[in-house]
């Protein structure tokens, strides 16, 4: 976990700030650092919600300076500089140009199907508690087998592991313990999996980090693909080659997909 970019609110003592009120959720919501000055919000299915501005959040949501969080009885305002000083924007492209590596990776996206209807048909706080617990639980999956969420896209996230630090053992588990979690149907969501390469760069420790790179749309495009095959486990012919016997899988054909040129194999799992 990175603490600069993760600050959990909760009264359980794990949490970076720790709330005690019984109207408090053991884990309650989280902030995100996602990229340089790009805060989001994210409640994690607590009984009495998240609000933002006095409106309960049912996904995640970007924060703004001056925004009023409220999580329980408790209400903070979020403040960050409007200006970003030229001399911080100098260090911190010096240092990413320099930081900034090619390193094969997994990746992983997760993404609620049909989202939109989903929302329209839910009561507002029903919607919250199902998403914000899917996060939640995604998170724990995705987070205990050393892995990191670099993104969280409303109704999805992206997730990645560095193959240096990452054996396919490893992958597979998470890629079991999602499709366990998919069973339950609570929400009906799909993952796709996919092995390449990304530039890497920007300062962990401040919060730039990035995922750049042809492999990063490619894994995107992939999950618009399992989409539209109705598959809810997807897998590139790469991450299938890598992953091997320790994930049953079968050939979905290949596919042509967009800005990308000829055809590439794909796997459901």
């Amino acid at each position: 976990m990175r603490p600069s970019r993760i600050l959990e609110l909760g009264r359980a003592s794990v949490n970076t700030i720790v709330l005690e009120s019984p109207k408090i959720s053991r884990r309650h919501a989280l902030i995100h650092l996602q990229n340089v000055g790009e805060f989001w919000l994210i409640d994690f299915g607590s009984s009495n919600g998240t609000f933002l501005n006095k409106r309960r959040i049912h996904q995640p949501a970007q924060l703004s300076d001056g925004d009023q969080i409220t999580i329980g009885d408790q209400t903070f305002k979020f403040r960050q500089p409007v200006v970003i000083s030229d001399e911080y924007k100098t260090i911190v492209t010096q240092r990413t140009l320099h930081e900034i590596e090619n390193l094969p990776c997994w990746f992983l996206v997760a993404d609620i199907r049909n989202f939109t209807p989903l929302s329209r048909r839910m009561q507002s706080e029903g919607l919250e508690a199902l998403l914000g617990g899917w996060i939640s639980i995604c998170k724990e999956i995705i987070e205990g087998h050393h892995g990191i969420i670099n993104k969280y896209l409303g109704d999805g996230f992206l997730a990645y592991w560095s193959d240096a630090t990452t054996d396919p053992e490893e992958i597979a588990a998470v890629i079991l313990a999602l499709k366990e979690l998919q069973t339950r149907n609570a929400p009906d969501f799909r993952i796709v999996v996919h092995f390449g390469l990304a530039a890497i760069g920007g300062i962990a420790s401040m919060g730039e980090e990035s995922l750049m790179g042809s492999d990063v749309n490619f894994v995107f495009r992939l999950e618009k693909l399992a989409g539209s095959l109705g598959e809810s486990c997807g897998l590139s012919e790469s991450a299938h080659a890598k992953l091997g016997a320790r994930v049953q899988a079968r050939a979905l054909g290949d596919h042509e997909l967009k800005g990308f040129e000829g055809k590439c194999a794909f796997f459901a799992a």
